[in-house]
């Protein structure tokens, strides 16, 4: 990841150096004992090397092991990147991935440890790994991140530290080769090392979805030590890839709400229409906590029966032609195409929104017909290219935000 630079907070320089001083640890601390079990609490250690600096030192143990926790103490900061992914890395939060649903950035630490005989740490170095991902532009259901490591804290009994990063996948998904190509990196106190990658292809099929979770995996060690490496390994996070959306597959990062966003200035009387009725209407249908859910009819995938039911059948159809509203269309919110649009059009309230001061705004709307406290919809008198554009900008929404069949989302108005 260019340009990703590592900081280490007070906080951790601190920690250690008190974990370091309780121990009372000195370099004459006893070598390990022939067949003395491995100390817990460390991760995966391997016992140094008979005659080795490290056992001379007193390290009886070599350790790699991980703590999410320690996130906290890493200060990342990203610079010209152009990865949305990266930019979350910046983001001020202790969980060790950090997403958005078209990006995440997963931050995680590898702690390297010497351990005395009586499993006491005697040294310590931290690096921080970082991979970063967008999905924003995909063109199919994979993806890649960019990957970096920073070493954060190293004690300077530790002259360095090898790492060899890899990844799995679960669900529908094949994992690509290891960072830098597999080959160990090694790291001295203070170095950066980016340029890694970490490619994910999903085998989704046509019409299916796939939950997928990567799994990252670390071998390394502590230079002076023995040859055999020792692991960590930790989970990321959970993405779905699907082929059910669009012409194509693709993938976005579970547990955020998809959203549609509509601006006034280029949507005018339709985005101001959904504006009026999440403000107006009991239902609120569309804001934050009132998420609309899409609706798929595969015998009417336009939804064209269900927007014919709100403005042209029954006793109450739409009535063309109001007056200041040029090409005059019906604009029916929620929309057709959701599960709480459809509705008899006798039920809606039928509003015509106006510019007020040459601006688009909620101030400007008319109430031509109905009741707003308790009705389930409204009909708008709006241009019809502004209907069509608007209806637009959902198409292409559902597109890149994957939004499947039932699936919730928010309606977005900005100026």
């Amino acid at each position: 990841m260019r340009h990703l630079r590592r900081g280490l907070a007070a906080m951790a320089s601190l920690a250690l150096t008190a974990a370091l001083c309780a121990a009372g640890t000195s370099p004459a601390a006893a070598a390990p004992q022939t067949g003395r079990a491995a100390p817990q609490g460390h991760g995966s250690c391997t016992g140094t090397a008979p005659g080795s600096a490290l056992q001379r030192q007193g390290a009886a143990w070599t350790c790699v092991d991980s703590e999410p926790s320690a996130a906290r103490a890493a200060a990342l900061a990203a610079a010209g990147t152009g990865n949305p992914g990266a930019d979350l890395c910046v983001e001020d939060s202790s969980d060790p991935v950090v997403s958005t649903r078209k990006a995440y950035c997963t931050r995680h630490p590898v702690l390297y440890k010497l351990v005395d005989a009586r499993g006491t740490v005697i040294g310590r170095a931290t690096v921080m790994v970082v991979a970063a991902a967008s999905m924003a532009s995909l063109t199919g259901a994979r993806w890649s991140e960019e990957v970096s490591a920073d070493v954060i804290e190293m004690t300077p009994n530790i002259s360095g530290v090898t790492l060899t990063l890899s990844s799995i996948c679960s669900g529908q998904c094949v994992a690509g080769p290891p960072a830098w190509g597999g080959a160990p990196v090694t790291l001295r106190s203070g170095q950066h090392k980016d340029g890694g990658t970490l490619t994910y292809t999903s085998t989704v099929g046509k019409g299916f979805h796939s939950e997928i979770r990567p799994t990252y995996r670390v071998d390394g060690t502590v230079l002076g030590g023995t040859p055999v490496t020792t692991h960590t390994e930790w989970p990321g996070p959970v993405v779905r890839c699907d082929d059910e959306v669009g012409n194509h597959a693709g993938c976005i990062v579970m547990g955020h709400l998809a959203n549609v966003t509509f601006s006034r200035s280029l949507y005018r009387g339709a985005a101001v229409a959904y504006e009026w009725a999440q403000k107006n209407l009991a239902g609120r249908f569309g804001d934050a906590d009132h998420p609309l859910s899409r609706y798929v009819d595969p015998f009417d995938p336009e939804a064209k029966n269900r927007r014919a039911t709100t403005c042209d059948r029954g006793p109450h159809r739409f009535v063309r032609g109001a007056t200041g509203v040029p090409n005059d269309s019906c604009d029916e919110y929620p929309f057709a195409s959701s599960y709480q649009g459809g509705n008899d059009g006798a039920l809606c309230v039928d509003i015509t929104p106006r510019q007020v001061g040459g601006v688009w705004d909620v101030s400007g709307v008319t109430v031509d017909r109905g009741s707003p406290p308790n009705a389930p919809c409204v009909r708008a008198h709006v241009d019809n290219e502004d209907n069509k554009a608007a209806g637009g900008e959902l198409g292409r929404a559902v597109q890149s935000d994957r939004i499947l069949d039932s699936e919730w989302y928010q309606v977005i108005i900005v100026p």
